[in-house]
């Protein structure tokens, strides 16, 4: 079966994280308002992030992990042990046939059914992998929507013009002074909101 990345081995991708504070004015009304003046570098207001510490971190991101790596274990062992039963079968049909066991009629029939069990088992490997992809996709989008949602409010509640993001794959940063690294702060805050989410869900 082919190998998935493991729900969010792709979340250097969140490395599109990069988060800009806007003013409360409508965007209509912004465009249409006279030029600002431009605004200078020392008056943003700028952090960055180590998007993979973030990942590794927070809990919310281990646990989906851990989740979608038992389901993808779990596909590989069913076709694995459908695989390993399809070839003892044919190894059995071999030595009958070898050993003349089998009338014409019979060896035809356990051909055929030996053909159509291994198309059954490549089927179902098919839709287990299509099935794999699909729930990877939508974990992936919930959790990049669940982390940049909770930045957009973050920045707004500390005043950052921008937080942008490093990672190890992609890198937005070139170099931060690790004095606007605010990585910390953020998982801390994450993983705060996840347990108090976590817990009135398990009230329900």
């Amino acid at each position: 079966m082919k190998k998935l990345l493991t729900p969010l081995c792709a979340l250097s991708l969140l490395c599109a994280l990069s988060v800009s504070c806007n003013n409360n004015q409508p965007k209509e009304a912004a465009e249409d308002a006279a030029p600002q003046t431009e605004v200078k570098a020392n008056e943003l207001k700028i952090a960055f992030v180590l998007i993979d510490t973030l990942t590794n971190q927070y809990e919310l991101y281990k646990e989906a992990s851990d989740a979608f790596q038992k389901k993808q274990a779990n596909a590989e062992s069913t076709i694995n042990a459908k695989g390993k039963s399809f070839a003892n079968q044919v190894q059995e049909f071999q030595r009958k046939a070898q050993s003349n066991q089998l009338t014409q009629q019979q060896y035809e029939s356990e051909q055929a059914r030996l053909a159509k069990l291994q198309q059954d088992i490549q089927d179902l490997q098919q839709r287990l992998s299509v099935s794999l992809q699909e729930e990877y996709q939508k974990e992936l989008q919930a959790l990049t929507d669940t982390i940049q949602s909770f930045m957009k409010s973050y920045a707004k509640e500390k005043g950052f013009d921008f937080i942008l993001c490093k990672s190890s794959g992609i890198d937005n940063v070139l170099y931060g002074n690790p004095r606007y690294d605010i990585t910390n702060e953020v998982v801390k805050a994450l993983n705060k909101r996840y347990a108090k989410e976590k817990k009135t869900e398990n009230k329900k």
